[in-house]
């Protein structure tokens, strides 16, 4: 079931909403889009504060807003939690009273919510003794205390130190009751947290897909902008990390643990014949899909680490790319970063 499906029109400013969107319960979706996209105007469709023009929202299978049939709940009365960008934390009330703030809390969730959220030793302290990150913690721990339907998360990694990243991410991965939206910028945390991206441009939905198929097969300028991340999971130790079926990448600074190797698809050099110099990371690959995107040309390569990558249609023609060519791909250390998992 959808725990969330709208198709609907709003006005926010300038700005007209009218967006399809569905999230079914357990699934946990990423929201993208450039500035002024309408991200979070629809998050306020959600969440009762920014009222329907037309169309209908309905939540866990219940109508919520059908402004033509003269449907509308009350925001207190929808089974959402929002963490919105400002937190909006109470300024006169302790963490714990934060955190249990919600008529639907119980005490045992609340303390199981600050232990798990490493909120322990500010549990009787106003927010104003948090940082950023454990502000955040907080705003998180009050949404989730609700047990909600559906949880709207705003931005939520902006400014977060990554214990926090951790902390709310291991947290948030427990969530099959529950419907996810992720509104983010980061490309990376898209596609390593969500289970489906969808990207809205001036008020409209523009592709929706894994975050594969929106790596694989942009639509749109912006999302090819965002394609142009190679997302490979691995294990670090040192200066080499590990991929799950042996591939050793070299990597241009130290790291440990599980983490994420982001490359760039015109990192990704392409050659006839075993390359000399530079770089550290080269392999065989064969060349499974040729796709055009706008003045370039995007190379799904298959081999040791799976990748795309981005040349120029000359390049395409020079070194002969069609599906089942033999290619040498590398790419320098220095170009891949390591975000951790």
């Amino acid at each position: 079931m959808s725990a969330i499906h709208l198709a609907g029109t709003a006005r926010a400013g300038d700005l007209e909403l009218d967006v399809e969107l569905s999230v079914a319960t357990g699934e946990t979706v990423a929201l993208l889009g450039p500035n002024g996209a309408g991200k979070t105007s629809l998050l306020r469709v959600l969440t009762g504060l920014l009222p329907l023009t037309g169309g209908h929202l309905d939540l866990s299978g219940r109508a919520t807003d059908a402004p033509g049939q003269g449907v509308f709940v009350e925001s207190h009365r929808r089974s959402i939690g929002w963490v919105p960008q400002d937190r909006l934390l109470f300024p006169h009330l302790t963490v714990r009273q934060n955190v249990g703030f919600s008529p639907h809390s119980t005490p045992e969730l609340v303390e199981h919510l600050i232990g798990s959220l490493d909120l322990t030793s500010l549990a009787d302290k106003l927010p104003t003794a948090c940082s950023g990150g454990q502000a955040q913690r907080v705003a998180v721990a009050r949404a989730l205390a609700a047990e909600p339907q559906v949880l709207l998360l705003d931005e939520p990694s902006t400014a977060l130190d990554i214990d926090s990243q951790h902390l709310i991410a291991d947290l948030l991965r427990g969530g099959d009751e529950r419907a996810t939206l992720l509104v983010t910028h980061d490309p990376v945390e898209a596609a390593t947290t969500a289970d489906r991206i969808v990207i809205l441009e001036n008020g409209h939905v523009t592709h929706s897909g894994s975050p594969v198929e929106v790596r694989t097969r942009p639509r749109t300028r912006y999302a090819a902008s965002l394609a142009g991340l190679n997302t490979i999971a691995a294990v670090a130790t040192g200066r080499t990390a590990t991929t799950a079926d042996g591939t050793i990448v070299v990597l241009g600074e130290p790291a440990t643990g599980p983490v994420h190797l982001v490359v760039p698809p015109v990192a990704v050099a392409l050659h006839h014949s075993v390359p000399d110099g530079s770089p550290r990371n080269v392999w065989e690959a064969t060349v499974t899909e040729l796709q055009p995107a706008f003045d370039r040309v995007r190379v799904v390569l298959d081999g040791p680490l799976p990748i795309v990558a981005e040349v120029t249609p000359a390049a395409v023609d020079v070194l002969g790319l069609v599906p089942g060519a033999g290619i040498w791909a590398a790419v320098k250390a220095t170009e891949i970063t390591v975000h951790p998992a």
